[in-house]
């Protein structure tokens, strides 16, 4: 269990979530515990098929049923446990309490409604605002992420990627949410207007105090955003710290892999060093490391149960059987 503070905003305990299907179960999020802190923002990174939008779609209560069904587990939001509540307070909760940037602004968008209307549409729900004040309210949202006011009467197939996704960045802090999820932001922009959008959301987070929960694979990103990482591989957290206990401590072999698959200026390698294998089906996981298959440390004893957590300090901890032996190095 993650260390209690007085400041969290989200507390997730061992949450577990399956997608039950007539081809079999696959196990999406497994056991997984994390805190996130008033004013902070918390990395999870990982390959596709982690098991991170799983996790996000479930702070939000929005994993789909079925197939998804949460096993077990609590999420404590400002101090609600959201499974005690009814979908009507959910509804009051999703784009209000928390909001979130889901991962495509080329779908994300209804494409016949204008962007005005569908960030006025928000406030209309949850502020209460009547039609001149939400449309009033969804300009200054606009001109708040670098768009100009009177474009709120465009529709989004006239608006770039990046220009989507300020819209729908305008859109998920219209009500000034206390916690914003955004799951891969910046996967369908190219590098210019990705550096532009990553800006423009640290500025508005530190202008609006909220917390934030960025789901990502690139690590450039989690260094560039936030303030503690959670590594995931096949659903569980394997590695977990402050931004710089990750960064410049790396425990995990994962962890170390993904960071020697990136290209780095000095080095003249003409060949990437990848991590050898892909991620399991989880709908075969094993019973114990689920990365020992693709692990080059790995003995007999990674195959016979579920990684404890061994701590390096006081936030740094780390899921590998490997540091049972103290004079264990990557």
């Amino acid at each position: 269990m993650e260390k209690k503070y007085d400041d969290e905003i989200l507390r997730v305990e061992n949450l577990t979530v399956y997608y039950e299907t007539d081809e079999g179960t696959a196990k999406a999020v497994n056991d997984l515990d994390f805190v996130v802190r008033k004013g902070r923002t918390l990395g999870l990174v990982g390959e596709t098929g982690a098991g991170k939008t799983t996790a996000a779609l479930s702070i939000l209560r929005l994993v789909p049923n079925p197939p998804g069904v949460i096993k077990s587990g609590n999420i404590i939001l400002d101090g609600t446990d959201i499974f005690s509540l009814t979908e009507g307070e959910m509804d009051t909760i999703r784009g209000h309490e928390v909001s979130m940037i889901f991962q495509d602004p080329m779908t994300a968008l209804n494409p016949v409604m204008t962007v005005g209307d569908q960030i006025a549409e928000t406030l209309r729900i949850h502020e209460g605002l009547n039609k001149a004040e939400s449309n009033a309210k969804a300009e200054e949202m606009l001109a708040t992420v670098g768009i100009p006011p009177e474009r709120a009467k465009e529709y989004p197939h006239q608006f770039s990627g990046g220009m989507k996704q300020r819209v729908i960045i305008a859109i998920a802090l219209a009500c000034s949410p206390k916690l914003m999820i955004a799951d891969e932001p910046t996967t369908a922009l190219d590098v210019t207007i990705q550096a532009q959008v990553l800006r423009k959301m640290k500025e508005l987070k530190a202008q609006y105090d909220m917390s934030m929960i960025m789901i990502t694979h690139d690590l450039g990103i989690i260094a560039q955003m936030c303030d503690e990482v959670a590594v995931i591989y096949a659903g569980r957290i394997i590695e977990y710290g402050q931004l710089r206990e990750v960064f410049k401590d790396t425990k995990h072999p994962y962890t170390q892999g993904l960071f020697d698959s990136l290209p780095k200026i000095n080095d003249n390698r003409e060949m990437l060093q990848p991590i050898p294998g892909q991620m399991l089906d989880p709908m075969e996981l094993p019973e114990g490391c689920a990365f020992a298959p693709r692990c080059k440390y790995a003995t007999e004893k990674c195959n016979q149960g579920v990684p404890s957590k061994t701590y390096f300090g006081d936030t740094h901890y780390v899921a590998c059987w490997r540091y049972e032996d103290p004079e264990f190095k990557l």
